[in-house]
């Protein structure tokens, strides 16, 4: 649209296309024209100015359409417009901002006000491109496909990721130091996608269970993204107990590599503890030695150690200590 930075207006055809509007045809847009699409990313300056001098939405939509949420927020206005918040998950913790999608959508019209390189704007703006898009009222079902079909393929990553960090594990190779960390990571995204696929499927139950009129048509849909949300859940929780199950693995190989150098650290200083106390008695700043004047003193020192470290030693083999 002219004027505006990464924001659109299409105007879908019915048949799975669309084609851009300028926003002067946007202004001019009627409802007989059909169903159209616009979005705004959110840091378009006086957002809400624009949204109420250019496409003139009144304040009962412009309050929820713009306000924040720490999950999912759905309200329905005057019982045909929806208002849809969803929080996306980051896993950039220092994002400054979190990023939503919100849309308000009605039976011929929906605004969106999101990142304008989301997965799912981009996917269904590509969908009707090559016009296998939604044909109208469906573009709510649009966003969750989109999205749910983002997460299966990141699901797939996440998925040959951790097979390689178990794979690593259980052949014990070289590069495999730098496994905790790497698991740690990955357990944090894990953490972050499913809390997303959450997001998604609840906001798809809560959307099938609306009584909207429009929405009736898309009753079918609706139960099938949910069943298949929840399969997505599923799966999700999956590889969250695999890594957790690697995780309580790796742990206990490097607790039991502790103790296994604690326990040599105690045979060693408990073998030459008893040399020590020897060797620290006589070497006292003290006259009257025994052996001070005997030139094999040394030597005979020398052998009564070895003879005692070699008994101490043969004491522990005995009592299979080491």
């Amino acid at each position: 649209m002219d004027g505006f930075e990464n924001a659109f207006a299409l105007l879908l055809d019915g048949s799975g296309g669309a084609r851009s509007l300028t926003l002067e045809e946007a202004r001019r847009w009627r409802a007989s024209d059909g169903m159209l699409w616009v979005h705004l990313p959110p840091d378009v300056p006086d957002l809400p100015r624009v949204l109420e001098a250019v496409f003139h939405l009144p304040p009962q939509v412009r309050g929820p359409l713009l306000s924040d949420t720490g999950r999912v927020r759905i309200d329905v206005l005057n019982e045909e417009e929806l208002v849809l918040l969803l929080l996306h998950p980051d896993s950039m913790p220092t994002a400054a901002l979190p990023r939503q999608l919100r849309a308000w959508l009605t039976a011929d019209r929906c605004v969106t006000v999101a990142p304008t390189n989301q997965h799912a704007i981009v996917a269904v703006r590509d969908q009707l491109a090559h016009g296998r898009g939604p044909r109208g009222t469906d573009l709510v079902l649009a966003f969750a496909s989109a999205a749910l079909s983002t997460a299966a393929l990141r699901t797939t990553e996440l998925d040959d990721t951790l097979s390689g960090l178990e794979t690593r594990f259980e052949s014990r190779r070289e590069d495999s130091g730098d496994l905790p960390t790497d698991l740690r990571r990955l357990r944090r995204t894990l953490v972050e996608q499913r809390r997303f696929v959450s997001l998604v499927r609840d906001a798809v139950m809560r959307v099938s269970l609306l009584t909207v009129e429009w929405l009736r048509t898309q009753e079918l849909g609706l139960r099938q993204m949910a069943e298949r949300a929840s399969g997505a859940l599923k799966e999700m929780d999956a590889l969250v107990e695999r890594a957790r199950i690697l995780h309580e693995d790796v742990k206990a190989r490097l607790d039991a590599r502790s103790q296994r150098i604690l326990y040599m650290l105690t045979i060693i200083s408990g073998v030459f503890l008893p040399l020590s106390f020897i060797t620290g008695l006589l070497g006292v700043n003290l006259g009257g030695i025994p052996g001070e004047q005997w030139r094999g003193s040394f030597l005979l020192l020398v052998l009564v150690l070895v003879v005692l470290a070699a008994m101490e030693w043969r004491a522990l083999r005995r009592r299979e200590l080491v």
